[in-house]
């Protein structure tokens, strides 16, 4: 009853113990060592993954996690406005497959030659 809709996102997002936490709008500038002294404040930092424009954050605890992106959601960075929040993990390659069809997947168009590519 006392969640807002971004607190609630947040707890259901973090409620099993996600430690992990997505970096959006993040500078091609931005060094793996500037984004982990960025985030070190809020706890052990376990690891950093940056890709293109975006990365990726994973602490010990997951309430290092939670107050990093209450902590530094919107802030700049290397001059760009940092979007923060909980990673969805691997949910979003799942869905992703599924919704190409995938293994097992079926009812596309050209569904027979899918299945003599993966049995050939």
């Amino acid at each position: 009853a006392r969640h807002r809709d971004s607190t609630g996102q947040l707890r259901e997002a973090m409620s099993d113990r996600n430690c992990k936490v997505y970096i959006g709008n993040l500078s091609s500038r931005a060094e793996e060592r500037d984004v982990e002294d960025l985030f070190n404040h809020y706890g052990r930092v376990r690891r950093v993954d940056l890709k293109q424009g975006f990365g990726f954050v994973e602490f010990d605890d997951y309430r290092d996690a939670e107050d990093a992106i209450r902590g530094e959601d919107g802030k700049d960075f290397f001059n760009r406005r940092l979007q923060v929040e909980a990673s969805r993990g691997g949910g979003r390659g799942r869905d992703r497959d599924r919704g190409r069809g995938g293994r097992g997947g079926g009812g596309g168009y050209g569904g027979g030659g899918v299945k003599r590519g993966f049995a050939g």
